[in-house]
């Protein structure tokens, strides 16, 4: 069965996926004043240690060419293993992406201090200049 893309989907360059305690500022106030690409498209989470690899797959799939996950740091998260089986679910996508033939550091995982916007700010510029990079390349 297909999914249905909403309009922003279909449009989203970067796709992060975001625990809920780790963003403090609305992703459209960092969008308003510039801080990160418009391009991308925010995904809340309760916990990013609930996020399968089929979901960061399936942003590839719908045209996503990059994503990152953001999760609280280790030894602060709320859930306690949260971020940790993240970094795990990454790792395997990124393992996915590569026997795909999609560049693995299209996918990144970042730890965020609870709270800190500054992180999410720099992964998203980082993959939208490594991006760029890429596509200069071809």
């Amino acid at each position: 069965m297909a999914k249905k893309k909403n309009k922003n989907q279909a449009q989203a360059e970067i796709v992060g996926f975001c625990c809920n305690y780790t963003v403090s500022v609305e992703p459209e106030v960092l969008k308003e004043r510039g801080l990160v690409p418009e391009s991308i498209v925010f995904k809340r989470l309760p916990c990013t240690g609930r996020l399968e690899v089929s979901a960061i797959l399936d942003a590839f799939s719908e045209g996503a060419k990059a994503v990152f996950v953001a999760g609280c740091k280790i030894e602060e998260c709320h859930n306690l293993s949260g971020s940790k089986r993240a970094a795990k679910r990454v790792q395997y996508a990124r393992k996915i992406l590569e026997e795909l033939g999609i560049a693995p550091d299209r996918l990144e995982m970042v730890f965020v201090p609870r709270g800190e916007s500054e992180p999410i700010v720099e992964v998203a510029r980082e993959l939208k200049m490594r991006l760029s990079a890429m596509e200069g390349q071809s």
